[in-house]
């Protein structure tokens, strides 16, 4: 019984952090989420997971900028979460940037490039980046396949011939051969439908 409250206080001191704990904004106090971090030690990770449920709320409220700031804050609190990075990547290309939600083909290419953004740079602060690498060759496999009319430099081909690099990459970057086969086979099929769609 002693161990309760001493548990029921380091919940409510992550669950406070987590809801006291934006991302500065650009010219705010440099440094004020390396110390949260820091502050919050090993239990940063739970806090992240509490600003990902937040997050989420936000997202099906509609309030997309507040869905924004609560990820970016739970990425700070957890960078080397590539589940993290996924789930951002994933709503900002394909919720965000579906021709059901968004009419827009410009509005949607934005979209699109925000979640190969939030890919790629998960890829470089990840514990696991192929997964992320992995993640941007499927958004383009998606788009040449859902909506070949989105405004992308090349169309469709060029669609395929980036995401034949993505999956190249991830290649590279796969510790599992069997899985590193697997991209490779698919930059090629990558490749091969780029070639079809010129």
């Amino acid at each position: 019984m002693k161990g309760r409250p001493l548990a029921w206080s380091l919940f409510a001191l992550v669950v406070l952090a987590a809801s006291l704990a934006p991302l500065p904004e650009a010219g705010g106090r440099p440094g004020s989420t390396d110390r949260l971090v820091r502050l919050l030690g090993p239990v940063s990770g739970l806090a992240a997971n509490v600003q990902w449920v937040r997050a989420d709320l936000a997202f099906r409220g509609g309030r997309i900028e507040l869905f924004h700031s609560r990820a970016r804050t739970a990425l700070t609190l957890a960078p080397d979460s590539a589940e993290g990075w996924k789930f951002l990547a994933r709503q900002q290309a394909y919720a965000l940037g579906s021709p059901e939600r968004e009419p827009d083909g410009e509005r949607r290419l934005s979209w699109v490039r925000a979640g190969l953004t939030t890919a790629l740079e998960g890829e470089r602060r990840a514990a696991r980046p192929a997964e992320l690498a992995w993640l941007a060759g499927f958004i383009l496999t998606k788009c040449a396949t859902v909506d070949p009319e989105l405004p992308w430099p090349g169309g469709p081909a060029g669609l395929w011939e980036e995401a034949a690099g993505h999956f190249e990459r991830a290649a590279g970057l796969e510790p599992d051969p069997e899985l590193a086969d697997t991209a490779r086979k698919l930059a090629l099929s990558a490749r091969r439908a780029a070639q079809a769609a010129r």
